[in-house]
C-alpha cells in the first residue's frame, strides 16, 4: 500500500497462499490425509437457502418493476411482502425453525424467507443435519468437511434449495481473506499532499461525468441509505477526516454498522471499507451509509446480503469484493463453495430488484484475467458476483495523462479502458519483489468479458456489440504461467453468457481518487493521506450517484438499473459514451468494436449523469 504504483502495485487484502505455485495444488492433494472429527463443543454456522415459491413469477415481477409499459412500473414491494409473495411460505419457516429448536439450535430467517442461518454446537448440528463433521490435515492445509451430504426430513427438505456452511475448506491461511478487494494505492508525500488531494479529490468524477447539475437541483441523497457490502472494520474518525478536509458537509451521525452473525470484525482489508464508504459519502453527502461487516467467506458474503436486502433499509449497495468464476469453479470442487452459489446470489440479487434496490458491484482489477494473481486461473476469466444479471457490474477506464516509460514520454490523449499495456516497457527495466509482485504490475485493469455460469440476459439481447468482441491477444499461457507475446495477436469473434461490465468510469489508481487512512494497529498516528483506485472506487461512486438521481423521483428509488440503461443506450439521446476504439483501448485482452454499442472492455461506456438523470426520471 506505501509504494509508488510504478514501481508495485499492492492489492490490500490477502492472497492465496498457493498465490504463484501453478499445479503445485495437484501434489498437495496427493499428500495422505490425516483425519479426526471436530470437536463436539465448537460452535458452527450453516445456512439454509429455502425455495421461493415461483422463481418465474419472481422473475416476471423484477422485470416489471423497471418497465414502464408495465402496471407495475416501480412499484416495489418490501421485504414483507416479499416474503408473502415471492419467499418460503411462514408455515415452513416455522417447521423447520421448530425442527432446529429440538435440536438446541439457534435459527436467523432473513426477512424474504430465503435464507435461515443455524448456529450450535458440532454435536447438535451433526444430529440435526444427519452429517459426522472432521478435520482434515493434509500437510500445508487445515479444513473441516461433512462427511455426507446434508439431509433433513422429507416433509421439511422439500422447502430446502441447499445447506452449506458444514464444509469450509480453504487454500488461505487464517489471516488471508477468502475475497478479494478491488483496490490500490499510492502513498502521498507530505509537501504533495496539498495539491495533490485537490486535484485528486471526488469532484474529479463529478465534472468528468457531469453530475454537477443534480447538485445544482438541489440533490444530495437526503433521507438516502447507501449499503456497504464489505468484510473488514474501519475507523469512522478517518472517514470525517476525509469528508472535512475535501470541504464536504455531512451529518455526524450519518454512519451506522450491521456485524452480520455478530461478527467482531477484522482489519485486514480494512482500507477497502474506508475508500468505500470515503467515495460513497463525498458523491452524496446528505446520504446515510449503513455498512455490513461479515467474516470473509462464503457464509458471510450470503448473510450479509441476506441481512442488508431483508433490512431493506438501503436504496442502494456496492459491493467491492468479489473472486473470478475460475476461483469459484475450483472451490466448488474442493468444497469450499456451495455448487449452487451462483443461483443463490441471484436468488437474493433478484429480492433486492423486487424491492426497488439497485446494487452495484466492482468487476476486478486484472483485466479480462481477472483473479489471475490467486494462481486458481490461468486464462480469462470474469469476476463474481460482478456476473450475476441481476446487478449492475462496474469496470474501470483511465483518464487521459503523460507518463515517462523508458526515458520516453507516453500520453494517454483520450479516456479509454483501464489495462497496464501501455506501461509495459517500463516493466523491462523494472525490479519486481517476487511473482506476484510481477502479475500485479502487469495484470491490472478493469475487469470484463463473458460469464460461464450465466447466460445472456434479456436486456442484453438484441444490443449490438454484445455477444461479438474485438481483442488483442498479449499473453500466451505455458504450464499454467504467462508469458507475454513478442508480437500482440488481433482476435475477432463471438461468445456466449452475461456481458460484463454494464458501465464503466475512471478507476486507474494513477488517475484516481484521493483517501484518507490510519494506520489499523496505529491509533496514535496522524494518518496518511494516499492516491486510491481500483473497480472498487467506483462502485459505491455509482451508489452515491443512484441515490442523487433518486432524489428527483417521486417513488423513491430507480430500481434495477440494468433493464432501463439498456434500453436508454439504444436512444438517439444516448446518455452513455461508448468507448468502442479499436487501438490503445483494452482490458488487457478486449478491445473496442468501433460503432457498437457495447464493448466488453467498459460495457455501454462512460455516464453523462445529467443525461442519465434526465432518462430516469422523464
Amino acid at each position: 500500500m506505501k509504494k509508488d504504483w510504478l514501481q508495485k502495485i499492492v492489492i490490500s487484502a490477502g492472497f492465496a497462499v498457493l498465490a504463484l505455485m501453478g499445479t503445485g495444488a495437484a501434489t498437495t492433494q496427493q499428500v495422505q490425509a490425516k483425519t479426526s472429527n471436530v470437536s463436539d463443543s465448537k460452535q458452527q454456522l450453516v445456512d439454509i437457502v429455502l425455495r421461493p415459491k415461483s422463481q418465474k413469477s419472481l422473475h416476471k415481477f423484477v422485470y416489471n418493476s423497471v418497465d414502464p409499459t408495465s402496471s407495475s412500473y416501480r412499484k416495489f414491494v418490501t421485504s414483507s411482502t416479499f416474503s408473502k409473495q415471492f419467499g418460503q411460505s411462514s408455515k415452513q419457516v416455522h417447521a423447520l425453525q421448530s425442527y432446529l429448536k429440538k435440536h438446541h439450535l439457534k435459527t436467523t430467517t432473513y426477512k424474504g424467507n430465503l435464507v435461515m442461518a443455524v448456529q450450535g454446537s458440532t454435536k447438535n448440528i451433526e444430529k440435526a443435519f444427519k452429517v459426522n463433521l472432521v478435520n482434515v490435515n493434509n500437510g500445508e492445509v487445515k479444513y473441516q468437511k461433512a462427511n455426507r451430504n446434508p439431509k433433513l426430513p422429507k416433509k421439511l427438505s422439500k422447502s430446502v434449495y441447499t445447506v452449506f456452511g458444514l464444509s469450509n475448506y480453504s487454500l488461505f491461511a487464517s489471516s488471508k481473506n477468502q475475497f478479494q478487494p478491488s483496490s490500490l494505492h499510492t502513498k502521498l508525500t507530505n509537501s504533495s499532499i496539498a495539491s495533490t488531494t485537490k486535484k485528486y479529490s471526488p469532484t474529479r468524477f463529478v465534472r468528468r461525468y457531469n453530475l454537477q447539475s443534480l447538485y445544482d437541483n438541489g440533490a444530495t441523497g437526503r433521507s438516502k441509505t447507501i449499503g456497504i457490502i464489505s468484510f473488514a472494520n474501519f475507523h469512522p474518525n478517518d472517514v470525517y477526516r476525509y469528508w472535512d478536509d475535501e470541504g464536504i458537509n455531512v451529518k455526524s451521525n450519518r454512519l451506522s454498522v450491521y456485524r452480520t452473525n455478530h461478527y467482531k470484525g477484522s482489519w485486514d482489508g480494512y482500507d477497502e471499507t474506508t475508500i468505500d464508504v470515503e467515495q460513497a459519502g463525498a458523491i452524496a453527502p446528505g446520504s446515510n451509509i449503513r455498512t455490513y461487516i461479515a467474516k470473509p467467506n462464503i457464509t458471510g458474503m450470503v448473510n450479509s446480503i441476506a441481512a442488508a436486502v431483508g433490512q431493506n433499509v438501503a436504496d442502494t449497495l456496492s459491493l467491492s469484493w468479489g473472486q473470478s468464476e475460475a476461483q469459484v469453479a475450483y472451490e466448488m470442487k474442493q468444497g469450499i463453495t456451495p455448487k449452487k452459489y451462483n443461483q443463490i446470489m441471484n436468488l437474493l440479487f433478484e429480492q433486492a430488484a423486487a424491492q426497488g434496490m439497485s446494487v452495484f458491484t466492482a468487476t476486478g482489477d486484472n483485466g479480462a484475467y481477472d483473479g489471475i494473481t490467486t494462481g486458481l486461473t490461468s486464462g480469462l476469466s470474469v469476476d463474481t458476483p460482478s456476473n450475476s444479471p441481476y446487478v449492475t457490474s462496474v469496470g474501470g477506464t483511465t483518464l487521459p495523462k503523460t507518463y515517462t516509460v523508458n526515458k520516453k514520454k507516453v500520453s494517454i490523449k483520450q479516456e479509454r479502458a483501464w489495462g497496464a499495456d501501455f506501461l509495459y516497457p517500463n516493466y523491462k527495466h523494472q525490479r519486481f519483489f517476487g511473482n506476484l509482485d510481477m502479475l500485479q504490475s502487469f495484470f491490472a485493469g478493469g475487469g470484463g468479458g463473458f460469464s460461464k455460469y450465466n447466460s445472456v440476459p434479456s436486456y442484453q439481447k438484441g444490443v449490438s456489440g454484445v455477444g461479438t468482441y474485438a481483442a488483442t491477444d498479449l499473453w500466451k499461457f505455458k504450464y499454467g504461467r504467462p508469458v507475454l507475446l513478442k508480437k500482440p495477436v488481433n482476435k475477432t469473434g463471438k461468445a456466449s453468457g452475461r456481458n460484463l461490465p454494464d458501465v464503466s468510469a475512471n478507476a486507474d489508481p494513477n488517475t484516481g481518487y484521493s483517501m484518507f487512512i490510519t494506520p489499523k494497529n496505529n491509533r496514535n498516528s496522524k494518518g496518511q493521506w494516499l492516491i486510491t483506485g481500483g473497480t472498487s472506487v467506483v462502485a459505491p461512486q455509482m451508489a452515491a450517484a443512484s441515490v442523487l438521481m433518486s432524489d428527483f423521483n417521486t417513488n423513491g428509488r430507480l430500481g434495477f438499473w440494468n433493464p432501463q440503461i439498456y434500453r436508454f443506450a439504444k436512444r438517439s439521446t444516448s446518455p452513455f459514451n461508448p468507448l468502442d476504439s479499436r487501438t490503445n483501448n483494452t482490458n488487457l485482452y478486449y478491445t473496442g468494436q468501433p460503432g457498437k454499442i457495447y464493448n466488453q472492455a467498459t460495457g455501454l461506456g462512460t455516464i453523462d449523469f445529467t443525461a442519465l438523470n434526465k432518462a430516469f426520471n422523464n
